[in-house]
């Protein structure tokens, strides 16, 4: 709301956003997503900084974000595309199909 006491059109979607992104990359867990909060925080201050002090586009900040969830999200979306099951150590195969 701020000094306005008006909701802005460009301040809900931007918010929604970012809370689903840092709720997936804290994991649901309350360490994980005070991290991830402060993260994403500190990206998007010092992206208006950078913004007002260089010629460089607050975009950037997005594409960093955009690559962080993306590697954070790698490893689980390469195990559900292939469908790969973790190798359990003791046992005695020599090679290890797709189907296990």
């Amino acid at each position: 709301m701020g000094s306005e006491y008006a909701l802005t059109a460009g301040v809900a979607g931007s918010f929604g956003f970012d809370a689903i992104t840092v709720a997936l990359l804290g994991r649901a867990k309350p360490l994980g997503t005070v991290l991830a909060a402060l993260l994403f925080g500190a990206l998007r201050a010092g992206g208006l900084t950078m913004q007002a002090n260089t010629t460089t586009p607050i975009d950037i900040v997005l594409v960093i974000q955009a690559l962080v969830v993306l590697f954070i999200a790698a490893p689980a979306m390469v195990r559900a595309i292939f469908r790969l099951k973790n190798v359990k150590s003791g046992t005695d195969m020599a090679a290890k199909g797709w189907n296990g």
